[in-house]
Order: structure tokens, then sequence, then C-alpha cells
């Protein structure tokens, strides 16, 4: 039995989307429609997300029962997504057929979006 209705909580304040996809299963295609470089591409990993996102949202819709849920379906951190060591992106290589150098050379792609994002982007990225 799900703790919120013995809360006063009517509902859900913000339901972060991108946190579905950490999970192990999900997580390389995530990966892969972020270093994706073109639109086939990106669609052809979003297809492989899409079954992932319609069955969360079917059993969270389910489980609230009308009760209110914001959804955040963008702006994910894509830093967040992306392996922070070399042997890391090794591993993605193998999983998803992109080359290790392009998988790091990702987070230095998205500098270009938002100044202060992608400070925190190639700081996470690099420091940790």
């Amino acid at each position: 039995m799900p703790l919120w209705p013995a809360s006063s909580a009517e509902g859900i304040g913000l339901c972060r989307t991108e946190h579905m996809f950490f999970a192990e299963d999900r997580l390389p295609f995530m990966q892969e429609m972020i270093v994706a470089t073109d639109v086939e591409a990106r669609k052809k990993a979003l297809s492989k997300l899409l079954p992932f996102q319609k069955d969360d949202f079917k059993g969270l819709f389910r489980e609230m029962k009308g009760y209110g849920v914001t959804v955040r379906t963008i702006d994910p951190p894509l830093h967040e997504f992306l392996p922070k060591t070399r042997e890391a992106a090794e591993e993605l290589s193998k999983k998803i057929g992109v080359s290790t150098d392009k998988i790091m050379r990702a987070p230095r792609s998205f500098m270009s979006l938002t100044p202060c994002w992608a400070t925190a982007a190639a700081a996470s990225h690099h420091l940790s």
C-alpha cells in the first residue's frame, strides 16, 4: 500500500520524468538518445524509451486515482546520464554501438545550449 494517502498530500508537486530512465534496463537507451547525432538515430532511441514511459505514466496516474500530478517533460540534466569515466564510456560504447570518444565528448557539445547549465555539466562530468 502506498504511503502517500496517509499523508496530507493532495498529489505530486513535481514528477521529474527523467528519473524514470536511471534504471539499469533503461539507462543505455537514454544514453543512446543523448549521444545521437542525427534525427533517425534519435528517433530510434526514443522508440525504445516510449514503451517504458507509457507504462510508467499509466501506473502513476492509476495509482494517483484522480489526484493532481505535475509532470516535468522537458529539460533533463543530460550530463547526469552519461558516464563519468573513460572505462564506463567504453562499456556503454559496447552496449549502444557509439564510439567511446563520441560519448566522452558529448558533455562538451551541450555547452552551447545554456552557459550556466553547461558550466554545471562540465564540472559534474570532469570533476567527479
